[in-house]
């Protein structure tokens, strides 16, 4: 977004003369400049010149001799242009000017000796002065013709020796504005949204209020009937015809403040249009009115339709673009772009001058659809408000009666839709000054949201301002939050006191046993996964679990995240279906919260041990599964059980599934995968997983730990092998072995050997016997150990 210092100039009277210090103010209190460029920075010492002798340099094939007349007498340059001839009137440069070397880095011009002739300046191309905006000419060659001034002269007064700044009018300063510092605000893509935020920020003032024409409309109704089918999209529209004898030129003025803010001459009503769009903020567009047939409907597009726009590109709309169109079809993509057919034109005699609110969501869906984007979606998709589409329409209107010859208002206008209002917003002045970190008196207060042009009452509660924000601001202007903000911009946040945020630390509470039972786990080779919370109704049936009471998920990412996950545990068989193929071995576990219709939200553990090969009953999944589940909660500080259960769930094996039981509650389940399910995910060997219901375990108190002295006397350990079947549990075995002496220690599985095909195995128990107040004799470890044995046999 580009501004202009002079196009400011004919609302405000500057009190700030530096265009770098107005620069710098409105990028603390308003949006950042990126660059202040001053219009014929390059024209310094520089002069229209006359060309009075040009000769062929006797050393060079390529360069001439020329003597200029300048506003400091003659001056003999070396040339290198080609086009240079007696009498012909040129930009000329004196020793000491700043000009860019063919177009591209800057030098300053010393005294110089070319081909041993004195050069005392140089005669100018246009880009080498940045002239070449108003003065272009392309050779086929590449070559940079000499600036040829006389073919201005109907342009411009060009007087030998008068300085090139006032020959063009290169007076200006043009503040280059970071758009995205503006985006949320529609107001400043415009030079009169400017003016309001240089008179609040103290730069300037406002000139009295030139009275505006008033126009007067003819009662005669127009001749385009215009339908809005869709009002909610469109909440204002202004329309006018205007009967004009042609379409006119456009004045140097104009022509010259579009040039500033980086806009090229078209024609008299493209340009009105384009002036007025950059001083209102407002794109407008005019019409050949001929060339529209029937009644206008503004409606939203079917995909499959088709427009040329006015650049001569055929564009495709997608299903809900904004368009306009007649009995012979579109002529216009609303808010980007106008259609070929319906443009003005030389022979052009009545004009339909159209301005217009739109919403903005459906604009930037279009740019995005059609891949077309233009100066006046950028404007649309912030939001134009609809008083800013009234004010300039009139300013357009104003400008079509006052230069386009014969230009008369035919009918009346095509109105739909108001302005709307604001909310009115209760202030705080206490809360403000706390939330801005200043104590900004309320009075302050209230003169700075008044030049904001906001209306400001107070009381009747003391401390608490009644703000009624300006219908040019009614997209950002919703709360006393944004207030807070204007305020303290207006203010200056260089003004604040500098303030070291202050918090205070403390370590949040954790829960230990999570820990504990994750370093159990991860200690014993398991790896933590940490999946998302999300699954597909299809991954829930592969793994056997139930997905009726899946809670779905409104905006889902994907199919195969529409749900929360019921448990843990189909995230580890998904885990082990992409990468056990990398490893003999796959050791797994994963705790998070799990969701179901109904049911509160728990923390559930789920773990999973799988491997292609099982050699024997010690690398057993399940058992291997059930040890290190064991450990993991007696971590925790629970001592829970292992009970046989009469039912398995679908992903389990009918013969191998188990709970897990806290005294008599259940809290989960240990088990052998299906073998359905293993084949479904590709599991190659055999696989036992655990699942467990940590937030009711959780719920009951861990039983504490004693520390118990080392012992200090030696123990004596016994080594017993038992022959044993799958119906005969082990568990009893050793309840009863501990029951039995008071000197056994401790008795464990130690080993346990299955030879293939047989229904047998062997146990290897380990029997420890030590006493805490001697040295046990031979005779009294074998005496204990034997009744041990006999009790167990």
């Amino acid at each position: 977004m580009k501004i202009s210092l002079a196009w400011l100039s004919d609302f405000v009277t500057w009190t700030e003369k530096d265009p770098h210090a107005i620069a710098e103010r409105i990028t603390l209190g308003a949006a950042e400049v990126e660059e202040v460029e001053e219009q014929g920075r390059y024209l310094n010492r520089c002069c229209v010149g006359k060309v009075l002798t040009a000769d062929k340099h006797p050393n060079a094939d390529r360069l001439m001799i020329c003597t200029v007349e300048t506003d400091n007498g003659v001056k003999t340059v070396v040339c290198g242009g080609t086009n240079v001839v007696p009498g012909m009137h040129v930009a000329f440069a004196h020793i000491g000017a700043t000009v860019k070397w063919h177009g591209e880095d800057t030098v300053t011009l010393e005294p110089v000796k070319i081909r041993g002739t004195q050069s005392e300046g140089m005669i100018c191309a246009a880009e080498e002065i940045g002239l070449d905006g108003i003065y272009q000419v392309h050779t086929e060659d590449g070559e940079r013709p000499i600036m040829n001034l006389d073919r201005l002269s109907n342009e411009y007064a060009v007087t030998v020796g008068s300085p090139l700044r006032e020959t063009f009018g290169m007076t200006d300063t043009v503040l280059h504005i970071n758009n995205t510092a503006i985006t949320t605000r529609p107001d400043l893509f415009s030079h009169i949204g400017f003016a309001r935020e240089v008179v609040a920020l103290g730069l300037a003032t406002w000139k009295k209020k030139k009275s505006a024409k008033e126009i007067q409309f003819p009662a005669t109704p127009s001749p385009l009937k215009v339908s809005i089918d869709v009002p909610d999209l469109v909440p204002r529209f202004l329309g006018c015809m205007i009967h004009v004898e042609n379409i006119g030129e456009t004045p140097e003025w104009m022509k010259k403040r579009l040039a500033a803010v980086g806009i090229r001459s078209i024609s008299l009503p493209v340009d009105i249009t384009n002036y007025v769009a950059n001083e209102i903020g407002v794109p407008m567009h005019s019409f050949d009115a001929g060339d529209i047939q029937g009644a206008v409907h503004v409606r939203l597009s079917k995909k499959g339709e088709s427009l040329v726009t006015l650049d001569n590109t055929t564009i495709n709309l997608p299903d809900g673009a904004l368009i306009m169109n007649d009995d012979d079809g579109i002529f216009d993509l609303l808010g980007i772009m106008g259609g070929l057919r319906s443009s003005t034109k030389p022979e052009t005699k009545k004009i339909f001058m159209q301005a217009l609110s739109i919403d903005p969501a459906t604009i930037r869906r279009t740019v995005i659809a059609t891949d077309h984007r233009t100066d006046a979606s950028t404007v649309y998709e912030k939001g134009v408000p609809p008083v800013t589409t009234e004010a300039g329409f009139m300013r357009a209107l104003e400008l079509m009666l006052e230069l386009t010859p014969g230009a008369t208002i035919a009918s009346g206008p095509v109105t739909k839709g108001d302005n709307g209002t604001t909310p009115t917003i209760p202030l705080s002045v206490e809360r403000a000054q706390a939330h801005i970190g200043a104590a900004i008196p309320e009075d302050e207060m209230v003169r700075i949201l008044e030049s904001l042009e906001c209306d400001v009452k107070k009381g009747p509660k003391k401390g608490v301002l009644t703000v009624t924000p300006p219908l040019h601001r009614v997209r950002d202007l919703h709360g006393d939050h944004d207030l807070f903000e204007e305020i303290g911009r207006i203010y200056g946040y260089d003004r604040l006191e500098d303030v070291l945020p202050m918090g205070e630390l403390r370590i949040p509470k954790r829960d230990e046993r999570i820990h504990a039972m994750r370093d159990v786990l991860k200690s014993a080779m398991y790896l933590e996964t940490v999946p998302l919370t999300f699954i597909s109704r299809q991954q829930m049936q592969k793994a056997g679990f139930d997905s009726a009471h899946a809670v779905e998920i409104e905006n889902p990412l994907g199919d195969d995240t529409a749900y929360l996950q019921t448990s843990t545990f189909p995230a580890l068989l998904i885990h082990a279906e992409n990468n056990l193929m990398r490893s003999t071995t796959l050791r797994t576990f994963h705790w998070s919260h799990v969701f179901a219709k109904g049911q509160p939200e728990h923390l559930e553990l789920s773990m999973m041990t799988s491997t292609r090969e099982t050699t024997g009953l010690l690398n057993d999944p399940f058992l291997e599964t059930k040890e290190t589940l064991l450990a993991a909660v007696a971590a925790m500080g629970y001592d829970v059980t292992i009970t046989a259960t009469k039912s398995a769930p679908a992903y389990a094996h009918p013969g191998r599934a188990a709970s897990v039981m806290f005294g008599k509650e259940v809290m989960g389940e240990i088990f052998e995968v299906h073998p359905g399910v293993r084949q479904i995910f590709g599991i190659p060997g055999r696989a036992a997983g655990a699942i467990i219901n940590l937030s009711a375990l959780l719920k009951h108190a861990p039983a504490i730990i004693h520390a118990k002295p080392l012992p200090l006397f030696p123990s004596v350990t016994y080594d017993v092998t038992l022959s044993r079947t799958h119906d005969q549990h082990v568990e009893a075995l050793l309840e009863k072995a501990r029951k039995e002496s008071d000197l056994l220690e401790s008795v464990v599985v130690h080993d346990l050997y299955q030879k293939a095909g047989s229904d047998t195995y062997n146990a290897t128990l380990r029997f420890t016997y030590r006493s805490l107040e001697r040295t046990l004799t031979e005779d009294e470890v074998k005496a204990a150990h034997e009744k041990v044995l006999k009790a167990i046999s």
